[in-house]
């Protein structure tokens, strides 16, 4: 079966760096979060080169809740990219390996009093969320008798369906930013306020594979910038959040799939033939009896993976015949920032696990996995689909498909609730391969749950030298030392 360009760049790099990976495993153990630097390069290269070429004053922010580690943040500084915060831990660490404080941009619906004096000080960018958000900000200012520069995080436009419903982060129903329609009333306020306005901001949410929803963020925020100049509000700062998506499989494997689904919802396939979990209807929930039904929710097919979705975008018409940068120089040509979250690091990643045994259910091959959606928290959004292979490959292997299983006492513990493709079915004791698995899966829900450690996460330079981003979880991690958690009363 087809697979995507980047998952052939993973198995190369796997490959390639298959001694220092191995050293790894014997040294960590299974399972085991590998990030390939050059992987991650090759990505923030992709943006870098677009903005360079299209519109150079271009902030490229690298999330840090997408792989939140030293090791991550460094590797950003080291490309020459910004930083994406949403809490003070995560600021503190992009200050302390050396971001600019200029090119860092704080997020988060409910941040705490702490973070916001630490971006105040540090002169970061802060992104206000809410009018509470902005009297604390407002006071703050007063009493530091400093001027923090201010974006304006924005909500409530047609951007609903682009992705799951669980991280849609900029249509009516969610818990970021204000109401598009307040900004003439908040813009007046601004004017007389002890902040510095610089701009705006939004973020759609994640894997947005069909372009129109930023075409439709960016058709709503030149209005914006209409509404803020006849307030006399000059724009310095233009923030269009992330949601790059990652191409995980290629058109033929997303088409095929998606099809098959629809056949099955209907019951025009029995259920040998099923491709979900219990017929999970995924973007066909509520839609799938319609003649031509739309998918809804997140896509694992893009045409415009990554940084292609930016130079669409910058390159993109609008209705007047103008460009995105022919329109963005009409407001004085502000500060673009971006946010490409997980197509900067998800490309670059993989898990390695152990197959720990397979049975089948209602006919289907179910593998089970010696780790947890608490090592893949993704799945706890929403049912993500990872192309996955079994080690090593065999000139005889005969192509399957089986639903993954993680290893958690609760049936919703699925690793793939989408049935994947397999070069084999694999035995008990042979390696699985999870490709795409850089951002967030390790860390998003990271926990001990069942007394299980969590893995180590490294990551392999193209030298083939090892950086521990993460130690692997002790005995004494999990439930401390008997010495350390003394009786009640003791």
């Amino acid at each position: 079966m087809p697979i995507s360009g980047t998952t052939l760049e993973l198995e190369r790099l796997l490959d390639r760096h298959a001694d220092p990976v191995e050293r790894a495993v014997e040294r960590f153990g299974l399972p085991l979060h590998v990030l390939f630097l050059e992987g991650m390069e090759r990505q923030a290269r992709g943006f870098l080169d677009v903005a360079a070429s299209t519109y150079p004053d271009t902030i490229v922010a690298f999330a840090a809740k997408s792989n939140p580690c030293r090791g991550a943040l460094r590797t950003a500084r080291r490309l020459g990219l910004g930083a994406d915060t949403a809490s003070e831990y995560e600021l503190r660490a992009a200050l302390e390996e050396g971001i600019n404080p200029a090119r860092i941009t704080c997020n988060g619906n409910a941040k705490s009093d702490a973070y916001l004096r630490d971006a105040i000080v540090a002169a970061a960018l802060i992104a206000v969320d809410s009018a509470d958000e902005l009297d604390r900000l407002e006071s703050l200012a007063v009493e530091l008798e400093e001027e923090p520069r201010v974006l304006i995080r924005l909500r409530g436009m047609p951007l609903s369906g682009l992705t799951s419903a669980d991280q849609t982060t900029a249509a009516d129903w969610t818990k970021f930013g204000f109401h598009i329609d307040e900004t003439p009333k908040l813009f007046e306020r601004l004017r007389g306020s002890p902040v510095r306005f610089a701009g705006i901001s939004a973020h759609i949410g994640t894997q947005i594979a069909n372009s129109v929803g930023y075409e439709r963020l960016l058709t709503h925020f030149f209005e914006v910038v209409r509404r803020a100049s006849a307030c006399g509000l000059e724009l310095r700062v233009i923030d269009i959040g992330g949601g790059f998506p990652v191409r995980f499989l290629d058109e033929q494997t997303w088409h095929s799939f998606t099809s098959r689904l629809l056949a099955r919802l209907r019951r025009e396939a029995p259920v040998d033939d099923a491709v979900t979990w219990a017929d999970l209807p995924m973007g066909y929930e509520g839609t799938y009896s319609d003649a031509s039904p739309a998918w809804e929710g997140k896509s694992y097919f893009t045409p415009h993976p990554a940084s292609e979705m930016l130079a669409y975008l910058l390159a993109f018409r609008f209705e007047d015949g103008r460009t995105t940068v022919e329109r963005l120089a009409d407001i004085g040509s502000p500060t673009l920032i971006v946010e490409p979250g997980r197509s900067l690091t998800a490309p670059a990643g993989i898990t390695l696990c152990e197959v720990m045994g397979v049975k089948k259910v209602l006919g289907h091959p179910v593998v089970s996995l010696d780790l947890g959606i608490n090592n893949h928290g993704t799945n706890l959004i929403t049912p993500d689909i990872f192309p996955v292979g079994v080690l090593p490959r065999r000139e005889g292997d005969r192509p399957a498909e089986a639903f993954l299983a993680g290893r958690l006492c609760f049936s919703g513990d699925m690793i793939s609730k989408a049935k994947v493709s397999l070069n084999r079915i694999p035995k008990r004791g042979e390696r699985l391969v999870l490709y795409h698995t850089g951002a967030y899966g390790a860390d998003h829900f990271a926990s001990q749950s069942c007394g299980f450690p969590r893995p180590a996460k490294i990551a392999v330079r193209a030298d083939g030298e090892i950086e521990v981003w993460r130690k692997a979880d002790r005995f004494e991690d999990v439930f401390g030392r008997a010495e350390d958690t003394p009786a009640f009363g003791s």
